[in-house]
Parts: C-alpha cells; sequence; structure tokens
C-alpha cells in the first residue's frame, strides 16, 4: 500500500500543530487531560490520531481495540513507549518497563512470590496490619485517608515481599507521592513548574537509600537465619543465571523499587477512592455493612471469608472501573499492523485510555454512577473483553493483580466493618494525573465508629 493511500485509511484528529499550537495543547493536557481528550474522542471518535514530527500517536477508548493491543496482537505492541522510557529514567529496566528475553527472565523470577499459596500466606499479614490501623485511627476527626492507605500498603508490602518491619515515618510515602508529580507534569513544562524537579530529586535520594537498606538488613538476616529468609527479596539476592552470575546491583535496585512502587500505590490509591465513593453512596455503604455483619460477625476477616463476601469485591472493582490506578495504558509499535481498521507504522505510539474506556455509556450504562451491582457474575460476562482492564490484559497484565485484590478485600472488610466514612472534603473531589491516578490535595475523611 503506498503512502497516500495509507493516509487516506487513517483516524480522523488534531491537525499538525506548530510550537504554539504545542505549547497550548501541552498546557490542556496539563491542567485538565480528563477532560481535554474527552473532547477529543468526543469531536474526532473514538480512535484518533495526533501527527508529532515523523512519529504517529494513535489514542482509543475502543474494547476491541484494547483486545488487539494487549492480546490478540500484544507481540507488536511494546514497551519502548516514550512515557515508559520516561518512567525507565527512575525506575530503570525493572519488570514494569522491560521487553522480550529480559522481562520474561524477570518475570520467572518473581511469579512465584504470587503464587496461591503464598498469598495466602501474606493475607494473615495483611489482615493483621489492617486490624492494627483500625484501633489506631482516630473517631470523628478528619483525616487524610489516603496517607492512612500509603502508609498501610507500604507496610504490608515490606513485610510480605521482603519480609521486614522497618520503621517508617512516612518519608517513603512523600517521595512516592513527588515522583507522581512529577511524571504528571509533561517535559515541555517541567523547568517551569517551580520545584518538580527539585522534589523528584530528594524523592529518589529517599527511595534509594530506602531500598539500600531494606537490601542490608535482608543480607544481615540471610546471615543468621537463612532457613527463615522465603520473601520475594530473599530470593532476588539468591538468584543466578544460567552462567552462575548473581543480579547486579543495580538490576537488584530496579527490581526492587518497581515492586516497592507497584506492590503498594496502586492499592493505596484503589482503597482511597473506595472510601470516599462509599461516603458518597450511603446504600452502597449499607448494603456492605450488612454483608459484613453477617458474615464476619464481628470477627477479624480471613482469607477464607473473601468467597463470601461478593458484594465487598464488587464495591472494590467498581472503584477501580471509576478511578483505574493507571488512567492510560501505552505501547510502541515494534511492526507495521492494523489497528482496529487503520493500517498503522512502525515506530508509532498508542494510548489505550483506560478512564474513559471505564466511563463509556456503550459499556456502562449511567457510566458516573456508582454502581457495585455492575460487577455480579452475570452483568461481568455480557461485557464486551476489553472494556475493563484496571490491572491491564493479556501476558502483560499486572503480575500483582490477586496481591491486590485480597489485600483491598481484607482492609475495606476490616475497616467497613467496624467504621462508617464520611468525606470531610471542602469542594468536590478533583484527580491528579502520574503514575498512578491520585486524589489532588489527600482524600479528608471523617471516620465514625458503627454503633
Amino acid at each position: 500500500m503506498d503512502a497516500q493511500s495509507v493516509e487516506r485509511l487513517q483516524p480522523d484528529g488534531p491537525p499538525p500543530r506548530g510550537p504554539v499550537q504545542t505549547l497550548v495543547s501541552q498546557l490542556q493536557l496539563l491542567l485538565d487531560p480528563f477532560k481535554t481528550v474527552q473532547r477529543r474522542f468526543e469531536r474526532f471518535g473514538n480512535v484518533y490520531r495526533v501527527v508529532q514530527g515523523a512519529r504517529a500517536l494513535y489514542v482509543a477508548r475502543e474494547a476491541e481495540i484494547v483486545r488487539e493491543v494487549l492480546i490478540s496482537n500484544a507481540s507488536v505492541f511494546d514497551k519502548r513507549h516514550s512515557a515508559f522510557q520516561r518512567l525507565s529514567l527512575l525506575l530503570g529496566d525493572a519488570l514494569l518497563t522491560s521487553d522480550g528475553e529480559r522481562w520474561r527472565r524477570q518475570r520467572r523470577m518473581v511469579q512465584p512470590a504470587f503464587a496461591r499459596t503464598r498469598l495466602v500466606e501474606y493475607s494473615a499479614v495483611m489482615a493483621d496490619e489492617a486490624a492494627k490501623l483500625l484501633g489506631r485511627l482516630p473517631r470523628d476527626t478528619p483525616l487524610d485517608i489516603s496517607r492512612e492507605m500509603n502508609a498501610l500498603t507500604l507496610r504490608i508490602v515490606t513485610r510480605t515481599l521482603f519480609g521486614l518491619e522497618l520503621e517508617e515515618h512516612g518519608e517513603t510515602g512523600q517521595a512516592m507521592r513527588d515522583l507522581n508529580r512529577w511524571f504528571a507534569v509533561p517535559p515541555l513544562f517541567l523547568k517551569l513548574v517551580p520545584g518538580v524537579q527539585a522534589r523528584l530529586d530528594r524523592a529518589m535520594a529517599t527511595l534509594d537509600a530506602k531500598i539500600t537498606q531494606l537490601i542490608e538488613v535482608k543480607r544481615e538476616q540471610l546471615k543468621r537465619e537463612p532457613e527463615r529468609c522465603t520473601d520475594l527479596l530473599s530470593a532476588l539476592l539468591a538468584a543466578r543465571d544460567e552462567d552462575g552470575g548473581a543480579l547486579s546491583a543495580r538490576e537488584l535496585r530496579d527490581q526492587m523499587l518497581t515492586l516497592y512502587l507497584a506492590g503498594h500505590e496502586t492499592t493505596s490509591q484503589a482503597l482511597t477512592f473506595t472510601f470516599y465513593l462509599l461516603s458518597q453512596h450511603p446504600h452502597a455503604q449499607e448494603t456492605l455493612h450488612a454483608e459484613l455483619e453477617r458474615v464476619l460477625q464481628g470477627r477479624t476477616p480471613g482469607y477464607a471469608d473473601l468467597e463470601h463476601l461478593p458484594y465487598t469485591e464488587q464495591v472494590i472493582k467498581e472503584a477501580l472501573r471509576l478511578y483505574p490506578p493507571a488512567a492510560v495504558i501505552p505501547r510502541h509499535v515494534a511492526s507495521d499492523t492494523v489497528l482496529g481498521q487503520y493500517p498503522v507504522k512502525q515506530g508509532s505510539e498508542v494510548v489505550l485510555w483506560t478512564y474513559l474506556i471505564h466511563r463509556d455509556p456503550r459499556y456502562y450504562p449511567e457510566p458516573e454512577r456508582f454502581l457495585p451491582e455492575r460487577f455480579a457474575p452475570d452483568q461481568e460476562q455480557v461485557r464486551p473483553r476489553g472494556a475493563y482492564v484496571p490491572f491491564g490484559a493479556g501476558q502483560r497484565a499486572c503480575i500483582g493483580q490477586a496481591f491486590a485484590m485480597i489485600e483491598a478485600q481484607l482492609i475495606v472488610a476490616t475497616l467497613a466493618s467496624k467504621l462508617r466514612f464520611e468525606y470531610a472534603g471542602k469542594g468536590s473531589l478533583r484527580v491528579r494525573p502520574g503514575v498512578t491516578i491520585s486524589p489532588r490535595g489527600g482524600m479528608p475523611m471523617r471516620l465514625l465508629a458503627r454503633t
């Protein structure tokens, strides 16, 4: 097919921009990416193209396109997207950002930590930490529930995946928030936003120091009691290549930092938005309370209870629909292919807008409403595959999906069995994009004891 024929078959989209138009477009995306992209879909259709110099960007909110990119034609769409290249400046070449045989090797190393038997073991830690937090949380006093969830999930990932209990004073959570802010600012504006780069530098120094501390403590533990070290960090320290070589210091750091970020940040945001949505929907909160009373009868939940708490799971799934941790899924086109009905050249980029797919009325009637019943089994079965992807899909789906869902269910069940959630913010909720989406200004919440 000649170049003119290919061009005629392309989707509509914004015209090529000069420097001023590019600046304006980037500013719109910085201020409100969700509305900006929503307006473009309304104007150009559910797949549109943006020409960026010699490279084209395809933006989609189609379930069928999601299936193609992540499942049926996944080998053509790799992670050499510019967003992943930017993220790799922070996380290096680890499980989240790597590709090909390197990714497969890393996946094999990490996979045993997420086997079902290990998840059952982890669930006891998750419930224990949730119960401890329940005892510490003040009643009827506004607090930032997002910071509490960040600290809680950080303690859980440190105990489960790394087999350690370390003192934490909030510096790691702040570092993660600063990293998120940096990633939310387009590179064009980094020098124009005061303090963003300096906060990132401090954040990376904090995180690198924390990773170094975790590794040093674990090495000492391995010397003293190797038989008790069955966690993922111990396995990474002991891992050897086919030629007998261990992970380099950089490889170990990259893998640890990736697991540290992915292992707690996404779940903490999911929990934060779950409690917010419950606070805004009294009927859903009452239905959840009734299920917890019936099943738990006042006791702390455990892994065996989860199958008897379907509404709890539906609440979390619906929260993940409205506020998926990653607003977009980016991919790079490794070879000439077809995206839907459009021919796409090698080197192009694709962005799947998870946030807007999840709010598309074609897949979710009354998409802005919080309706956990959407995830009853009969409702899930009729939904197109690709219309719900909070953890991605296909072989590159999040390795910790089961871990995250078990953790979220146990935490929600533990806290909601004793507490009622009341939003204490003065204005409407605003969402900040980044590595994960998060509430701007935190999530002020008042916790009321249930009587």
